[in-house]
């Protein structure tokens, strides 16, 4: 592609003519950079490199005096990079059709462009939309409904009654579906709760692999429209998860918990059951939320609280030092005036 062609696309705010008009190599970071790539600049902390890079053209908010690549201005230059580097580096494609070695139930309904990968196992009354891509070793339930345009990646199981909205994106070896953890104790034995709801997932979602989502108890779980899911997490029975929320590696979310729109859980969260939280909710890594949280705000601890109330409790730990010393110093004062005063 041209620089001039990828200017004109995303109408990019550019010195017009171009100093040089190049056919872009590829998309490099700024330090590595040569002069037919574009790098870009998303973080202020790194605007030395970019004085510096020897990328042909850099992507960024606003000029870097004394850069000598081409500068490209627009308000959101990672995004704008995510899309040069989807036009240069396409997914390879998979051709329609059904794999010899794949199992494919007679009343199941397979899309003529879908693309049924080696040693795949497709259930009866299965439905698998169009453009939707099977990559090989994939296991779909009775029942379940995967729409179109999606990839599930090798090792990928969805159980029974599982539904997959359009444009879905499972990684390997995650789970869509399992029973939720429900016991019921009697007898001095925990009696198994059947688990009859199932699992929707709505259009747009990405789902890392390792994960593990089980069905409903009752009720299906639900993750919402655009929602982006890491690496090893857990997201157990009855849970709803509002649209475009971001779930980050090793979190753990218990039953029923509902989490609202656009809110953002960092590395290893764990959210208890039954708690709500609001739209646009940040939960800061390694936290542990244990009753509602409002939003929008930022929370943070175990448990979690407001986060300028976790950042305040944790500056007055780090005094604890410094007061004990104050108090050790208080005491043996005090103690030497009594000696002083039986004198």
């Amino acid at each position: 592609m041209k620089l001039s062609d990828f200017v004109a696309q995303h109408n990019l705010s550019a010195p017009n003519p171009l100093p040089r008009d190049f056919e872009i190599q590829s998309v490099r970071p700024l330090d590595r950079a040569g002069e037919n790539d574009v790098s870009f600049l998303n973080n202020a902390k790194y605007k030395g490199q970019a004085v510096n890079t020897q990328a042909g053209a850099i992507l960024t908010q606003a000029p870097v005096e004394g850069s000598k690549a081409i500068q490209l201005v627009c308000k959101e230059p990672y995004a704008v990079m995510a899309r040069l580097l989807a036009d240069l580096h396409p997914e390879p494609g998979y051709a329609p059709g059904v794999h010899a070695t794949a199992a494919v139930a007679a009343d199941a309904e397979i899309h003529a462009s879908a693309h049924i990968g080696p040693h795949c196992i497709v259930e009866a009354g299965a439905r698998i939309g169009a453009g939707t891509v099977l990559v090989g070793n994939v296991f779909v339930g009775r029942n379940t409904v995967v729409g179109s345009d999606g990839k599930l990646h090798p090792g990928v199981v969805l159980y029974h009654d599982v539904t997959l909205g359009n444009r879905v994106r499972i990684h390997a070896q995650s789970v869509i579906g399992g029973d939720g953890y429900g016991y019921a104790q009697t007898g001095g034995m925990h009696l198994k709760v059947p688990q009859i709801g199932g699992v929707v997932v709505e259009d747009d979602v990405e789902i890392g692999s390792n994960v593990s989502i089980d069905r409903g108890s009752l009720d299906d779980t639900r993750i919402g429209r655009g929602t982006k899911i890491d690496n090893l997490v857990q997201i157990a029975h009855g849970v709803e998860i509002g649209e475009h929320c971001l779930i980050v590696s090793q979190t753990g979310i218990s039953g029923s918990a509902k989490l609202g729109k656009y809110t953002v859980l960092a590395g290893k969260v764990g959210v208890t059951g039954h708690v709500t939280l609001g739209d646009q909710v940040l939960v800061m890594g390694a936290s542990v939320v244990t009753k509602d949280l409002k939003g929008p705000g930022q929370y943070a601890g175990n448990p979690a609280i407001p986060h300028m109330a976790y950042q305040r409790q944790k500056a007055h730990e780090r005094r604890l030092p410094t007061l004990d010393k104050r108090v050790r110093q208080l005491e043996s004062t005090l103690e030497n005036k009594e000696e002083a005063s039986h004198d």
